[in-house]
């Protein structure tokens, strides 16, 4: 007996299934997401693999490093003299050194 079309599942790999080959053989995507998500975007470039939207839109957040990184030194202070320069106070030299008790 034939199985109905509309009862077949989809062939694209969501998050909570398991990749079928390679070296993270029997594991689930959503847990190798965070660490290789290079094996995965590798995986799909070569056609190995075809994932949902959802898995597609997760790596490619992961893989902005920018979202993750920490602003430097600069950006801080870059945003911090910005913010204070908006409200009508802009900074001078001398500003740096009235809080200094010596």
């Amino acid at each position: 007996m034939a199985i109905n079309f509309n009862k077949i599942k989809d062939p694209k790999l969501g998050l909570s299934d398991k990749l079928t080959f390679g070296k993270f053989k029997d594991c689930r995507i959503c847990d190798i997401l965070e660490d290789n998500y290079e094996y995965l975007i590798w995986a799909e470039k070569n056609g190995y693999v075809k994932f949902q939207q959802i898995v597609i839109e997760t790596i490619q957040e992961t893989a902005s490093f920018k979202a993750w990184e920490a602003p430097t030194e600069l950006e801080k202070t870059d945003t911090y003299l910005k913010n204070a320069t908006k409200g009508g106070y802009i900074f001078d030299e001398s500003d740096w050194y009235d809080d200094i008790p010596f």
